[in-house]
């Protein structure tokens, strides 16, 4: 038996597809590749520091310490440097755009608890991506 197995990308795709996953997660794409348009639409920036900090917690809590770690990471999901810089970027871009739409709502002190804050935000998320023509 072979120890190397070839995998085809549209192998995966069929799988997902057939065991459900794939439009959830073509959905989760769309809508942050939505959010992201929507942030810099509206001037959201992430700057080098805010950047290099989300990577400093991703290598935290994925336990990765030393930068041969971080690049056995990436390979064994097969990933590069880039991929998980846009990653984080993208996260930022969406988190800050959940924090401008949420101004938008927050009218009262009711949401003066950090759950009531994230339920909010999280609501807010959802009626953007749903005006945007995407379902959750």
């Amino acid at each position: 038996m072979s120890k190397e197995i070839e995998v085809k990308v549209s192998e995966v795709v069929d799988y997902l597809k057939l065991g459900g996953a794939f439009n959830t997660a073509l959905e989760d794409v769309v809508q942050r590749k939505i959010a992201v348009a929507e942030a810099k639409k509206r001037g959201i920036e992430v700057t080098d520091e805010e950047l290099q900090h989300s990577a400093d917690l991703f290598r935290q809590l994925n336990n990765i310490r030393t930068a041969d770690a971080a690049s056995a990471w990436l390979d064994e999901r097969g990933l590069t440097l880039d991929a998980l810089e846009t990653y984080l970027e993208e996260n930022l871009l969406i988190f800050e755009l959940k924090n401008r739409l949420v101004s938008a709502y927050d009218k009262a002190s009711y949401f003066s608890t950090l759950e009531r804050q994230e339920a909010l935000r999280a609501a807010a998320y959802s009626e953007f991506i749903a005006k945007a023509g995407v379902e959750n």
